[in-house]
């Protein structure tokens, strides 16, 4: 379960020669642990989870605050980490270590291979990737000169992009008419 939770928190720091997340951090083995009891002792809160947007919405807003400041700091870290080759700063290592950050769980344990993505990527790692470019090209670029705080503005944005995305994915709302009512799914009873 530590493997699946922080799974980018472990293989991009394995990436630029640092210490892994959870062992560096002793607050997520932790905080794992504490929301595996709380999941496996008190399944109501799961209940309460799928009949109230507002605790399902919130869920969602702290983890994508979270998968977001992961991103962030891993994204960064990989930037400084990494030296660049062929352009004046490394492109894609930084790149694909956030992109990893925010979705390295669905690889772990490595047994799966590829299979995560066999189908195509899913909307949480297409967003990562997407976050992961835009905070390495705005803060090693041009993009950011002038701008007071601009690490904390590009993390910002980023959190919101996340936010934005995971509550759209949760909720499958259709972003061309957001206000159309959901079909109720009908399950055939076997």
């Amino acid at each position: 379960m530590i493997l699946a939770c922080t799974g980018g928190g472990i293989l991009v720091p394995l990436f630029i020669n640092s210490i892994p997340v959870p062992l560096s951090t002793d607050a997520y083995p932790l905080a794992i642990f504490v929301s595996f009891l709380l999941h496996n002792y008190f399944p109501i809160i799961r209940q309460v989870m799928k009949i109230s947007p507002l605790f399902y919405g919130l869920i969602v807003f702290l983890y994508e605050t979270q998968r977001a400041s992961v991103v962030f700091k891993l994204t960064k870290a990989a930037g400084y980490a990494i030296a660049p080759s062929t352009f004046s700063i490394a492109i894609f290592g930084p790149i694909f270590c956030g992109c990893i950050a925010g979705c390295g769980g669905a690889f772990l344990p490595l047994s799966k291979g590829l299979d995560p993505i066999k189908n195509g990527m899913a909307p949480s790692m297409l967003v990562a990737l997407v976050g992961a470019t835009f905070i390495h090209f705005f803060l090693n670029t041009s993009l950011s000169d002038g701008i007071t705080d601009a690490a904390t503005k590009a993390h910002f944005l980023v959190a919101v992009g996340f936010v934005v995305s995971g509550l759209i994915n949760t909720f499958e709302i259709d972003i061309m008419n957001p206000f159309k009512k959901k079909e109720e799914v009908k399950v055939k009873k076997e």
